[in-house]
């Protein structure tokens, strides 16, 4: 029968508590801002990270801006957040390690 109607079982995520809008809206501008540190870092030392990601180290040659980097996130983002979250090493890893934790060599 071509008119058969096939049913997909498909598990459903549990729903995660949302938050506040207001605590939604800062951890949106947590990620976006560590976001935008992070991709200026890996724009203004492209081959620096090549070479960090194919040797393993790349918080040893950017050390300085990573650090500076994650002081001015700190700075900006409320501890609140901060303590919610790890944006920014979430970024250091997605952007400059191209998702390999070991390649930050931390």
């Amino acid at each position: 029968d071509s008119g058969a109607t096939v049913q997909l079982k498909v598990p459903v995520a549990p729903v995660m508590p949302s938050r506040p809008p207001d605590d939604e809206r800062k951890h949106e501008e947590a990620k976006r801002f560590a976001r935008l540190l992070v991709s200026e870092i890996r724009l203004y030392n492209e081959q620096a990270v090549i070479e960090g990601r194919q040797t393993r180290d790349i918080y040893r040659r950017l050390k300085e801006d990573i650090d500076r980097s994650r002081e001015m996130f700190e700075q900006r983002v409320p501890g609140e957040v901060r303590a919610q979250s790890n944006y920014f090493h979430d970024e250091l890893v997605r952007i400059l390690a191209d998702g390999d934790t070991d390649a930050l060599g931390l």
